[in-house]
């Protein structure tokens, strides 16, 4: 217990300091917000006003305090695009993007890790070139080149979907999933190709163990010791690499957004970096970020209690 505080407490460290970057590297860009949205008509007067009413002629630690506050009362300021409180702006987007990511990381666990298994237990000379073939191929192939051939094979030519009409995933979740999954499965099949061989390679590493060679000649089935002491081992190093692989998710779904037409946080934070509507991106960034340095602390906890080394060297 004392560790999972440890980590949590890391956690919000490490995200008060994301915040702080991402406020401060907007306060660095050349050329104020309230020039860049009054545009052809910003006058010194003009420019002075806007930067009253938004409150940008403040000191910056107090902005930073206030917006860092902002993110627990739901308060992230006001679009300078859309004029709208960002949070009522970007609420609706981060359920699209949330699913979709947690859509991805699910094909990517439940393919993979039997796959891997499955791999693990050796083929024929010629199954393990074709493995090693498919493997390299789609590890290969960019999520947005493949989301480009599923949106021809399942829209175009077997119209499973309709490309571009995303359902409301507040009216029609099972369609919204339906339509996330083609993009999830993008995203997903470079991921899965990594972790089989990963796990493949893991599983192969600790067969050859003396603990494994002991047991299997003490009688005891050669399937019992890889579930119960096998693949517990393994999956140590996997777990770190899939917390990773949440990290890719995050920057792959912006992109696969794109391709998919999906109506995510992708499509606005990239609309938002052209339009440099800065209270939007640093909430995004922030959530973003968020997103990436809990996968890692949940995959920490999971592996110190997963593996009785860690325990032992660590907190209870």
């Amino acid at each position: 217990m004392k560790y999972v505080c440890k980590r949590i407490l890391m956690l919000l460290v490490t995200m008060v300091i994301v915040s702080l970057l991402a406020f401060a590297a907007f306060e660095l860009i050349h050329g104020s917000a309230a020039e860049i949205m009054l545009g052809t008509q910003a006058t010194p007067e003009r420019v002075a006003e806007l930067e009253a009413e938004l409150g940008l002629d403040r000191p910056f630690a107090v902005r930073y305090l206030e917006w860092l506050a902002g993110f627990f009362t739901g308060d992230l300021g006001i679009s300078y695009s859309y004029s709208q409180p960002v949070w009522e702006l970007i609420a609706p987007k981060v359920g699209i993007t949330l699913c979709l990511s947690l859509l991805s990381f699910v094909l990517i666990a439940v393919v993979s890790i039997p796959l891997g298994l499955w791999a693990s237990r050796g083929r024929s000379r010629l199954g393990d070139a074709v493995g090693t073939v498919l493997d390299q191929l789609c590890m290969a192939v960019p999520p947005f080149f493949t989301g480009i051939l599923i949106s021809w094979l399942f829209s175009i030519t077997l119209h499973w979907f309709v490309h571009g009409q995303f359902p409301d995933l507040g009216t029609d979740p099972a369609g919204a999933l339906g339509y996330l999954f083609f993009a999830a499965a993008a995203i997903a099949i470079p991921r899965i190709a990594m972790t089989v061989r990963m796990l493949r390679s893991t599983i192969q590493g600790e067969m050859r163990r003396d603990y494994v060679r002991t047991a299997i000649s003490r009688g005891n089935d050669r399937g019992a010791v890889l579930r119960r002491h096998v693949l517990r081992n393994a999956l140590v190093p996997v777990v770190t690499f899939l917390a990773q692989t949440m990290a890719e998710i995050v920057a792959a779904g912006i992109v696969v957004e794109q391709v998919f037409a999906i109506p995510g946080l992708g499509r606005l934070l990239v609309a938002s970096i052209s339009n440099r509507d800065y209270p939007v991106v640093q909430a995004i960034v922030v959530i973003l970020a968020f997103w990436v340095v809990l996968a890692g602390t949940v995959a920490d906890i999971v592996n110190q209690r997963i593996d009785p080394r860690l325990r032992l060297g660590g907190a209870s």
